[in-house]
């Protein structure tokens, strides 16, 4: 991921599909290392796409939901 001066959810969920698309669970510290943040910037994002039902969250690390993989090819395929 090119790294910008301010990440979004949307470029979180992004990363995570990108990784889930190779049927990977990507853990916080995978998104660590990608997008240059602390897990205390990425979680809040990853905490409102729960909400919104788009990741979920295993003891493997985060992989998109059905709804979010809808969500995701309707916006990046």
């Amino acid at each position: 991921m090119k790294r910008k001066n301010s990440l979004n959810k949307l470029d979180i969920l992004s990363e995570i599909y990108i990784k889930f698309e190779k049927n990977k669970f990507v853990t916080m510290e995978e998104l660590i290392a990608t997008t240059g943040l602390s897990s205390s910037k990425i979680r809040p994002f990853v905490e409102d796409l729960k909400e919104d039902l788009l990741i979920v969250e295993h003891p493997e690390g985060f992989q998109i939901s059905n709804k979010g993989t809808i969500f995701c090819k309707t916006h990046w395929a």
